[in-house]
């Protein structure tokens, strides 16, 4: 037993033993790494450090981070904002952080931000599960400033926010294949945004480090210069009054394309420029707006593409054809300007013209002929007869040449993309040159016809269109500016002055009747032009007009693509357009009627007002009014304080908004009792007025486009 007892004692004692040598062997192990380590560090410290340092300091100081530029605003020609870049946030998750909350806070966080960025929570629980390693995950786009002060107030863990800029075309399908857009990969896309992209654009600043007597790094910030801002020559009011027409007619006619241009015939600055079918350059990828949402949807991908394509295209430089009779005056101009043919010339009309023994003849609109007719008279009836007759005075080298002269077949260099030039023949046989006397066999686009067209009235000068009037760098400093280009003299300036005063005949007692406006002298001429192929009889209607006739200062081409032929919608148009931008551009009457001071009022200041109180003040003057603009508050008037007018004479009200995101169209409410009309409307405007029966007055006027919870002021029968 004790035997055993001491062997126990004497095998603890052994193991014991081995057991403090091992600890002492492992301690001294690690007692030299770290005195090893020790002195590795010390070394480096004292002979690489500043080496190594110096490299840690060059990664740090490679390392930089991009400040987004403001993408340049498109203003019009009087500074109103047509397409701007408002400061948006992007929101970020860190799905990690959120990961790690409490399930009610994670809760609470995809609640907060669904009401806010309109993401439903599920979707949101999913995106930070799918990303659960990350750190940096981008949950939405374009959010804007207020939206995201919500939830910078909340201070959501795992949630913050970068700067961004949206575009934004505020008043929507105005202008839009001028402007064109902005597209989802940071492009411009057609019209203006892509023409003139690089200026807009900007330039990124940066924030980067920098060595001091290589040892300190500072951060310095290089600041983002942001883009240019684009001066139109569209003038916001004239756009409105030829949208407003155009749409009119297009509702009713329904043709496949049309357009519309007004410009100054002596500078070759564009007022207004417009082309259907339309697009909204804030949605610029779908076209349920115009088309009608179940009518969108239900198109292939490949018909979306088409009609998009469509869309985005601006009829006025990217589509040709034929111009029919608007080409006519051209031809008469240039053969009077060789001596071809003599101002008191005859011409006879009995219907058709045989141009080629053995072929058809080529007929005239009016089938039983206009008999004998001056050259004046011609133009007025658009004789197809006797423009072949005066063409053939003409040989193809001289024909040929003004057609070049006008510019036909080349590019007018407008400074825009995508532009075409038509189609010219390099050599005309007779049948060439009597379809080109009458405006067929040839393509054109609307602009180069404007552009040769205004040549015939302003003195004889072809120009250069430009849309664009200067650029503006962000210190308000102009950059650029366009000027009138004079690109060659077609005709004198005697031939220009009789053809002005021939085409007033067009107007008074030919074929443009329906362009005629009380009290001003216009000038123009009317288009038909049979399409290819001819049996389809398939037309383009179109009209071209200018004011005055003495001094042309405004001249206006209006197309529609498919329409019925006999309809004299173009005229009808271009007067709808022009009784409202004649007066705008304060182009005087031909005449004043006189009138006792009983039957005129004196025209009040009204700038400044809101539309309430200016139509308050023209009722008490027995003065109408029209609104143009969207918004309530009266910018500018026409005519001025001062003026004098006929008692029941419009004044025009041009107003703006400062809201553009909160405007809302005006309904309807004629006919209505005040109870129904609050039922119409609900929470989205205010009705004021009292009284029974039905409402027979309202302001604002239905159809006009105020603030959001504006109120509308009505008046009722009793």
């Amino acid at each position: 037993m004790e035997n055993k007892y001491k062997n126990k004692k004497t095998y603890f004692t052994l193991n014991k033993t081995r057991l403090n040598r091992r600890i002492f062997f492992i301690g001294m192990f690690f007692l030299t790494a770290i005195i090893y380590m020790g002195y590795q560090v010390t070394t480096i410290k004292l002979k690489k450090g500043e080496d190594y340092q110096k490299e840690v300091l060059s990664r740090m100081v490679g390392q930089e981070d991009e400040i987004s530029p403001q993408r340049g605003n498109i203003v019009d020609r009087n500074n109103n904002t047509i397409a701007a870049s408002v400061l948006t946030y992007d929101i970020i998750l860190d799905p990690k952080v959120i990961l790690g909350l409490e399930e009610a806070t994670k809760i609470a966080i995809y609640q907060t931000l669904s009401k806010v960025i309109n993401i439903p929570e599920a979707t949101i629980s999913k995106f930070v599960a799918d990303n659960a390693k990350l750190r940096y995950s981008v949950i939405s786009k374009n959010i804007s400033s207020e939206k995201t002060e919500i939830l910078k107030e909340k201070g959501l863990k795992g949630v913050w926010f970068e700067e961004s800029f949206a575009r934004k075309y505020p008043k929507g399908e105005f202008a839009a294949q001028l402007i064109g857009f902005f597209n989802k990969n940071g492009e411009g896309q057609y019209g203006i945004e892509q023409q003139y992209n690089d200026y807009i654009l900007g330039k990124p600043g940066r924030v980067f480090s920098q060595l001091q007597d290589e040892q300190i790094v500072t951060t310095e910030v290089k600041a983002a210069e942001n883009g240019a801002k684009v001066v139109l020559t569209i003038d916001e009011v004239i756009q409105q009054y030829v949208e407003s027409a155009m749409k009119k007619y297009i509702n009713e006619y329904k043709p496949i394309n049309a357009s519309a241009i007004i410009m100054n015939p002596n500078s070759g600055e564009i007022y207004s420029m417009y082309s259907y079918p339309n697009f909204n350059p804030n949605r610029y990828n779908v076209l349920e707006e115009q088309l009608g949402k179940e009518v969108w949807n239900a198109l292939t991908d490949a018909e979306k593409s088409d009609k998009l394509n469509n869309a985005w295209k601006n009829f006025n430089i990217q589509s040709t054809y034929e111009p029919g009779s608007t080409f006519k005056p051209l031809l008469v101009a240039g053969a009077l300007d060789e001596s071809m043919i003599d101002k008191e010339a005859k011409y006879t009309c009995n219907g058709s013209k045989v141009v080629v023994e053995g072929l058809a003849p080529i007929r005239c609109w009016k089938r039983e002929g206009h008999g004998e007719q001056t050259l004046e008279q011609v133009l007025a009836n658009s004789c197809n007869v006797g423009m072949i007759d005066i063409g053939s005075h003409m040989d193809s080298a001289a024909f040929l040449k003004y057609m070049n002269r006008y510019g036909f077949g080349q590019l007018t260099d407008i400074e825009l993309p995508g532009e075409e030039q038509g189609l010219l023949h390099q050599k005309l046989g007779p049948i060439e040159k009597a379809t080109y006397s009458i405006g067929q066999g040839f393509t054109c686009t609307p602009l180069q016809l404007i552009m040769a067209f205004s040549s015939v009235i302003n003195g004889g000068y072809l120009l250069k269109p430009y849309v664009v009037s200067g650029l503006v760098n962000d210190d308000n400093e102009m950059i650029y500016q366009n000027k009138t280009t004079v690109k060659r003299q077609v005709i004198s300036a005697e031939t220009s002055k009789t053809l002005a005063m021939y085409l007033k005949k067009v107007i008074d007692e030919g074929t443009g009747g329906n362009a005629n406006i009380t009290g001003y002298n216009i000038g123009g001429k009317t288009g038909t032009a049979q399409k290819q192929p001819r049996e389809e009889e398939k037309y383009v209607l179109s009209f071209i007009g200018y004011a005055p006739i003495n001094n042309p200062q405004v001249v206006g081409l209006v197309v529609f693509d498919e329409i019925p032929e006999h309809s004299g919608v173009p005229s009808k148009a271009f007067k709808d357009m022009m009784v409202n931008i004649l007066p705008y551009l304060e182009i005087e009457l031909a005449n004043s009627e006189q009138m006792t001071d009983e039957k005129l009022s004196k025209v009040p200041n009204l700038i400044n007002m809101d539309i309430y109180k200016a139509s308050e003040e023209l009722d008490r003057l027995a003065l109408g009014y029209e609104v143009i603009g969207i918004g309530s508050k009266v910018t500018s008037q026409y005519p001025a304080e001062g003026i004098t007018l006929p008692k029941d004479s419009e004044v025009k009200l041009y107003v703006q908004t400062e809201a553009p995101d909160r405007i809302m169209q005006v309904p309807n409410l004629l006919g209505l009792t005040i109870e129904d009309a609050k039922l119409l409307v609900g929470d989205t405007f205010a009705i004021n007025g009292a009284g029974n029966g039905t409402i027979i007055k309202q302001v604002p006027k239905a159809g006009h486009k105020v603030e959001k919870n504006s109120p509308i002021v009505v008046k009722t029968s009793e």
